[in-house]
């Protein structure tokens, strides 16, 4: 478990989408929504990134094999394309998880390199701001969700096999976040 980054987002709407959210249009808001988003989406490339280390440590585990290299080095190093293409051996059989990792690798690619370029018009009304922290609120949902789906489907039968529960998992995030509230 030393190698397992724990990465846990509680959403604020996860009941409905402005329910306890600043609902307000300001700028503020929408930068914050962005952010959000892209945080959203950097969580889902961790999930992939745990994916794959935690594939090759049951694969190293079943085989009687060791491993030479840290499983987790080079998931952290790929961008998420990468990630989602090297994750697919085992995300084929879920073809709807497939289909929302590909939106998700669409819209995080959107964000990152058209979304201001492209919408930053709309920040000019209030509107116009309406509308984007509506589209970057459904964009936090589906990385979310799709990271959410991940770990069920794919992520967590293959920690069972190495014996990692959701009370092992709940445990190493209460301890990083101690640690970060002791530093902090």
């Amino acid at each position: 478990m030393d190698e397992l980054y724990v990465v846990r987002q509680e959403s604020a709407w996860r009941e409905d989408p402005d329910d306890g959210y600043d609902t307000a249009t300001d700028e503020k808001t929408v930068y914050a929504l962005f952010g959000l988003a892209i945080y959203g989406a950097n969580c889902l490339e961790h999930e992939l990134a745990n994916t794959l280390a935690v594939a090759q440590v049951v694969k190293a585990q079943e085989e009687a094999t060791r491993l030479i290299r840290d499983p987790w080095a080079k998931g952290f190093k790929d961008m998420m394309g990468r990630l989602v293409k090297r994750a697919q051996p085992h995300t084929s059989n879920f073809p709807d998880l497939v289909a929302d990792l590909t939106k998700c690798l669409d819209r995080r690619n959107y964000l990152v390199h058209h979304f201001w370029r492209e919408r930053v018009p709309d920040m000019l009304t209030v509107a116009g701001r309406t509308e984007l922290c509506a589209a970057l609120k459904a964009d936090h949902r589906l990385f979310e969700q799709s990271a959410e789906r991940l770990h069920e489907k794919v992520l967590d039968p293959m920690m069972s096999k190495l014996g990692i529960t959701a009370e092992l998992l709940d445990a190493q995030y209460e301890a990083e976040r101690r640690d970060a509230l002791a530093r902090h």
